[in-house]
């Protein structure tokens, strides 16, 4: 079993053997040279407009102005059309559960 660990070390070693230095192409250090003196400015995404702290700030003011919008109109309603809402809401459960019947009856006993 020791002698099949070698073999396969040695095999896996030796398949190096072959291989060849990689090339450059040419007038590769030139380039690399000169934009390492000119300073490297990658290329401007179209999504970069995004980081920006501008249009960050913007966007969370615009949502927040939003959600207050939503929020205080809901509250705008008046008070009347509240109770009468609420009534409404509470004789509809009344009248789907029979509970008015009930009422009704022991009040006229």
């Amino acid at each position: 079993m020791n002698n099949e660990q070698n073999k396969k070390l040695e095999d896996i070693l030796g398949s190096l053997d072959g291989t060849k230095r990689a090339a450059t192409p040419d007038f590769f250090y030139t380039r690399l040279k000169a934009r390492m003196e000119n300073g490297y400015e990658p290329a401007v995404t179209t999504k970069s407009w995004v980081l920006r702290p501008v249009y960050a700030i913007t966007v969370f003011l615009l949502v927040l102005l939003i959600n207050a919008a939503v929020i205080f109109n809901g509250r705008s309603q008046s008070a009347d059309e509240a109770s009468i809402t609420e009534t409404e809401t509470l004789q509809s459960y009344a009248a789907e559960y029979r509970l008015n019947d009930s009422v009704t009856e022991e009040l006229y006993k």
